[in-house]
């Protein structure tokens, strides 16, 4: 590699792939990456088996996905998460979602903040970093606390309840390059330290919430290690969105990386939610990267697509 970030893969990706989550990774090896990111498959199959590919591969496990309630349950004693971490070599844990629940008003952010800071000091036990992948919601702003209540014990399904916070909240005001004070993002900056809590930009997801996604790199300074490359395109007439290949969409791919560079970051991560042949999501992955990034070595590129979605 050069001066720039590391190139990883998300093993999400390549959920639909039946065959042992080692053999995976030595796919991912093989294509020309330099770590993996893991998701929920690390929870269910052999640490050791996990560790022996990552050295067969020579790759570097960059991070594990898990749910606060998981994280929280680890440290706990009640799985062996933090013991798998410890036995690949793993040393971050990121939060992959948060219920629109925790992010509605400011004295839910205040309630999650806490959660995290917490977590990450029993981590610390374990020499183990923690993050937040960042999803749109935590972009939408805040609503008072007596709507967010009304919402909160309304018997509706939940999907209704995330309807009305977008409709409530997508005519604010934004501007694209800023993100304000009065979102659920800004304040788990400011609530939290360097050493607590870390950030992993999902691009789309920052796209999707009408903002440039290289404005996470202001709001967050020094505290981006990765950043996670994904495109959409809007669809519909109620301004949803939907995956595209990398590149086809709203977000600027190179703008992203160019700032993610600036910026130190150690890892661009790509994922593709699309249907399609696992395989070749591995190799354009690679393609991709190496684009962005300047790798041109011919032992880099692939040359297998992968299918688009149906």
């Amino acid at each position: 590699m050069g001066s720039g970030p590391n190139t990883a893969f998300q093993l999400y990706s390549t959920r639909t792939l039946s065959e042992p989550l080692p053999e995976i990774v030595r796919r991912v090896g093989a294509a020309g990456y330099d770590g993996v990111e893991f998701a929920y498959r690390f929870h269910e199959e052999s640490s050791r088996d996990i560790a022996t590919a990552l050295d067969d591969a020579d790759l570097e496990p960059v991070a594990v996905h898990a749910a606060l309630p998981e994280i929280e349950a680890a440290l706990n004693g009640e799985s062996d998460l933090l013991a798998r971490c410890r036995t690949v070599g793993c040393d971050t844990v990121v939060v992959p979602h948060l219920p629109l629940s925790e992010l509605w008003t400011r004295g839910d952010i205040r309630s999650l903040s806490s959660r995290l800071r917490d977590a990450a000091a029993d981590l610390e036990d374990w020499d183990i970093q923690l993050g937040y992948h960042t999803g749109r919601r935590a972009f939408r702003p805040f609503l008072p606390d007596g709507v967010g209540t009304i919402i909160e014990e309304t018997p509706v399904p939940a999907a209704v309840g995330r309807y009305a916070h977008r409709l409530l909240t997508e005519r604010w005001p934004t501007e694209p390059t800023t993100i304000p004070n009065e979102t659920p993002m800004w304040n788990l900056v400011a609530r939290t330290t360097p050493t607590e809590l870390t950030f992993e930009p999902e691009v789309a997801e920052i796209r999707e919430a009408g903002y440039d996604p290289t404005a996470i790199f202001s709001l967050c300074s020094d505290r981006i290690q990765m950043v996670h490359l994904r495109d959409v395109n809007p669809t519909g007439p109620f301004r949803g969105y939907e995956d595209v290949p990398h590149g086809e969409g709203l977000v600027d791919m190179d703008a992203v990386v160019d700032a993610a560079t600036d910026a130190g970051v150690d890892w661009v991560i790509y994922e593709n939610e699309l249907d399609g042949d696992p395989e070749a999501k591995i190799t354009h992955g690679a393609t991709t990267l190496a684009r962005l990034l300047d790798e041109r070595e011919p032992s880099r590129i692939p040359t297998r697509m992968p299918a688009t979605s149906s």
